[in-house]
Parts: C-alpha cells; sequence; structure tokens
C-alpha cells in the first residue's frame, strides 16, 4: 500500500494554485484525521487564505472539490477496458482494479473513515455516486445482453447495490486492517458482484 507521506509535504511551487490547494488539503485531512481548517491548508499550499476562498467558495467548497477530484480517479481507473473472454471474466479484473485503487491512494482510508460522514462528503459523495451508478448499470446491462446475466435484473437498482455493498466492505477493511491482503480483499468483493448479480464466479 502507498505511503501517504509523500501527500503530507507542501506540493510543488510548480503546480497550479487550484492542485496545490486540491493537494493540501488531501494532506492536511489524512495529518489531521479528517479535520482541516482554511488557514492550515493554505500554508500547506503555499497560498494565501483569500486564494482559496476565491478558487473554493468555501471550506465545504475545497472538500468537495477533493471528493469529486478521487472519485473522478476512481471512475477512470475502474471504467478503463479491460480484458477477457466473457463479461465474469472482465467484471473480476474490474473488481481487482477497484480494490487496487482504494489500496493504493493514501487519501481513501481518510475518506471512508473519520471524513465520510462529514456534510460535504455525503453531498459530494452523492452526486458522484449517481455517475457511477449509471455506468454500472450500463456495465450490467452488457452482461444481460451477452446472456450471462439474468435479463430480469434491474440494471439500475443492481449497480446501486453493488456499489453500495462494495463501498461499506471496503470501510470495513480499511478500518480493521492497517494492511489487507489484496488479493483477498479483491476476490470478496468479487464474489458479493457475482453472488449479487447471479454470475459464474
Amino acid at each position: 500500500m502507498a505511503s501517504p507521506v509523500a501527500e503530507t509535504t507542501k506540493p510543488s511551487k510548480k503546480a497550479s494554485t487550484r492542485e496545490r490547494l486540491l493537494a493540501a488539503t488531501r494532506a492536511e485531512l489524512m495529518a489531521s484525521e479528517g479535520e482541516a481548517e482554511m488557514g492550515a491548508i493554505a500554508r500547506r499550499a503555499g497560498t494565501s487564505v483569500g486564494l482559496a476562498y476565491h478558487h473554493f467558495g468555501s471550506k465545504a467548497g475545497l472538500i468537495a472539490a477533493v471528493v469529486e477530484d478521487f472519485y473522478a480517479r476512481y471512475t477512470e481507473t475502474v471504467n478503463a477496458r479491460f480484458e477477457g473472454e466473457s463479461w465474469a471474466a472482465r467484471e473480476r479484473a474490474r473488481s481487482t482494479a477497484l480494490v487496487d485503487f482504494f489500496l493504493d491512494d493514501p487519501f481513501a482510508r481518510t475518506l471512508l473513515g473519520p471524513l465520510g460522514r462529514s456534510p460535504e462528503v455525503v453531498s459530494a459523495e452523492a452526486s458522484c455516486m449517481a455517475a457511477m451508478i449509471e455506468l454500472a448499470a450500463q456495465n450490467i446491462a452488457a452482461g444481460q445482453q451477452s446472456g450471462e446475466l439474468d435479463p430480469a435484473l434491474d440494471p439500475a437498482l443492481a449497480g446501486g447495490f453493488v456499489l453500495g455493498g462494495v463501498r461499506q466492505s471496503l470501510t470495513l477493511a480499511l478500518a480493521r486492517d492497517a494492511h489487507p491482503d489484496r488479493q483477498t480483499l479483491a476476490d470478496a468483493c468479487w464474489q458479493l458482484i457475482a453472488r449479487t448479480l447471479g454470475s459464474q464466479i
């Protein structure tokens, strides 16, 4: 698992102010177990509090932007094209990539842990989750079209159920184990997905 140490240093001066503020906010949230003050973020970013408000409007806006950035990178990772002779093979590879992303990104533990129930995160996650459920529904529909999944499944409901279940499983795994075995966790997530959708494991 990647170490969060690199994220706790000041961001590079070569990065844009917005990028430095996002990186500084992630670092401050990780260092302070989900807490962050605008002054501390600005100092870490090497900029002023005024510029932080100029770019994001408020602390809530800044935290929401960090969450949205996390899920944008997550979506890019898990919606890559995966190879496999069947829908199940491709989706198993996708579930492994999903677990790898959460274990390798040092911000994931803070996002799913102490920060997870803050109003800023809940609101930002709701928007991100709606987009992810739509993509999951398209994926499930593709499995139905190939004849590998039950055509009676509601793709959107099934996608929401799977994503919610996987998120909760990862939250529990990261809370109880500093270094969970990624293959064991990936296998558990795939079993959850496959059994939910009635796919061959």
